[in-house]
């Protein structure tokens, strides 16, 4: 492991679109929007990136996607509502246990992660707190994630994403996971500055070769991930999903929300599902008006 200064990400979370955004806003400066809004906050050592889920609570995979890249939330509740507790159900189900919560009272959260999250009165106050934070420490293994490719006038294809751990350089070649595709890099682009190479834990734009993918993960050519059409565990229901389980599900890990089938004792998809062995898979029903995650599917060693 090596400690890596300059950048940690942050899910910025709430049921009302305008308190992430006030956040946001508070600590960067936005830098670019789609499902999600990606800002940029400058530190005297370094930068935080804060993710806002701008199509959450109507989507759901936008706030999923930005819970994969994040080292830390920050939990913004002025009132109780079912989003806000699809919010907490999320946070418990994925296992984030770094974060900051920002409300006038004590909130119900005894036997879930976040008892180990911060509680803070106010907006400033959790400013501050996130800014103290000690530097993320990166694994050396290469891994992260895409969450969109375009294709740029005078730069060809570019993917937008997050470096995780490990070292990219230009003209390096990136297995992509679940396409099974090559990147090969052109370019690096953090922000408006070009660089010969990224490490550590950093956001980038990537101009590279290759076909446009949806989004996925960036992992060395030999990695220990499996990709099969059948994943064999258990089911261990959500305490909060009050529900009967329609066996036809949505299962969410890393940038992938496919649809499939679950039943005892596996998980069946008409295409490749990447997990590790072990892995906690998050299994929705994303017809629930209520709440969309329904537990997780716990997948053998």
């Amino acid at each position: 492991m090596y400690l890596v200064g300059d950048r940690m990400f942050v899910s910025v979370l709430s049921d009302k679109p305008e308190l992430r955004e006030n956040f946001c806003k508070l600590i960067g400066k936005e830098i670019s929007k789609d499902e999600l809004a990606i800002y940029s906050a400058d530190l005297p050592k370094g930068k935080i990136t804060l993710i806002d889920s701008i199509a959450y609570p109507e989507k759901i995979q936008p706030l999923l996607y930005s819970l994969s890249m994040a080292d830390v939330v920050v939990l913004l509740v002025d009132g109780l509502s079912p989003k806000v507790g699809e919010l907490f159900v999320a946070l418990n189900s994925m296992n984030i246990a770094n974060g900051i919560i920002v409300s006038a009272t004590a909130l119900p959260v005894k036997g879930t992660v976040l008892e180990k999250y911060e509680l803070v009165a106010d907006m400033n106050a959790a400013k501050e707190k996130l800014l103290s934070m000690p530097a993320v420490v990166a694994n050396e293994n290469l891994f992260g994630f895409i969450h969109k490719t375009a294709n740029i006038p005078d730069l060809g294809h570019v993917a937008y994403g997050a470096l995780k751990g490990g070292k990219i350089k230009k003209g390096d070649k990136l297995f992509v996971l679940p396409s099974r595709k090559d990147l090969e890099i052109r370019s690096i682009h953090t922000e408006e500055q070009t660089h010969a190479e990224l490490s550590g834990v950093s956001r980038f734009d990537i101009a590279y070769r290759g076909d446009l993918i949806e989004r996925g993960i960036i992992v060395p050519l030999r990695n220990d991930f499996q990709m099969e059409n059948i994943v064999n565990g258990r089911f261990i229901k959500s305490p909060f999903y009050k529900d009967e389980l329609n066996p036809r599900i949505h299962a969410y890990s890393n940038m992938q929300y496919i649809e499939g089938h679950i039943s005892d004792s596996d998980l069946t998809f008409k295409e490749q599902f990447v997990f590790n062995k072990g892995e906690s898979i998050l299994i929705l029903d994303s017809s629930n008006q209520k709440l969309r995650i329904a537990g997780v599917f716990q997948s053998k060693w």
